[in-house]
């Protein structure tokens, strides 16, 4: 293993580290204590997936993952104040877009995706179940009701269970996210609740959709097994 990809997963890690201290020692500034943990535990998590994924199996969905994680991370900075935990969290973020768009990675990562691999949507659907976690700390910024809660705790149990290969879990996105999702939006600000609803939505049509239901129950599964020849009956004589 070359030294690149390790020292880009540890950058990610340590920057997710960084923000979340940056967030959870500050309080109501701009997140509520139960809004900052929720966003934090969401930093920490993609960015350990991002990491396992650009040094284990190197699939470029990890840096495309790394991508979109540096952006919220740009993102939060325009909120967080600049003091404190902030500034080396800032400048550990722009090491890692340093390091996560140089060439060295291209020779590292996969050039095709895996033959026997999830797929895009079925991967988009058990990565979006775990980012309610933190859209939900997102969208209530000053504080997180029960209704919050239930539907951050429904994304951790989709995204566990369609990682187990459960069947449920597709039929828990199918009809349950969509009504969790609109009582939490209507405990939501405005924005959040377009946030919420978006994401949500988009979950509920990926539950829906052929890929990430073949994802887990392919159709090789269902067909019959090979049946047996009868001895064809000797003529009598």
């Amino acid at each position: 293993m070359t030294v690149a990809p390790r020292l880009i997963a540890v950058s990610l890690v340590a920057g997710a580290s960084l923000w979340s201290l940056a967030i959870v020692t500050r309080v109501d500034e701009p997140f509520g204590t139960d809004s900052g943990v929720l966003v934090s535990i969401g930093l920490l998590t993609f960015s350990l997936i991002a990491a396992v994924g650009l040094l284990m199996p190197r699939g470029r969905w990890a840096r495309n993952l790394a991508r979109a994680l540096l952006g919220g991370e740009a993102l939060l900075a325009t909120a967080v104040p600049l003091m404190g935990w902030a500034i080396p969290a800032l400048l550990a973020t722009g090491v890692s877009v340093i390091g996560i768009q140089g060439k060295w990675l291209d020779g590292w990562l996969r050039r095709l995706p895996a033959a026997d691999g999830p797929g895009l949507k079925a991967m988009l659907y058990a990565l979006g179940a775990i980012a309610l976690v933190p859209a939900i700390g997102l969208a209530a910024p000053g504080g997180v009701e029960i209704r919050h809660g239930l539907l951050g705790a429904l994304g951790v149990l989709i995204a566990w269970g369609y990682g187990k290969a459960q069947l449920w879990a597709l039929w828990a996105g199918r009809l349950l996210l969509p009504i969790f999702t609109l009582v939490a939006a209507i405990a939501s600000g405005p924005l959040g609740s377009i946030a919420l609803l978006i994401i949500g939505l988009s979950l509920t049509y990926l539950a829906w959709s052929a890929a990430t239901r073949l994802a887990i129950r392919p159709l090789m599964d269902n067909l019959p097994g090979p049946r047996r020849m009868q001895p064809k009956p000797e003529p009598n004589s």
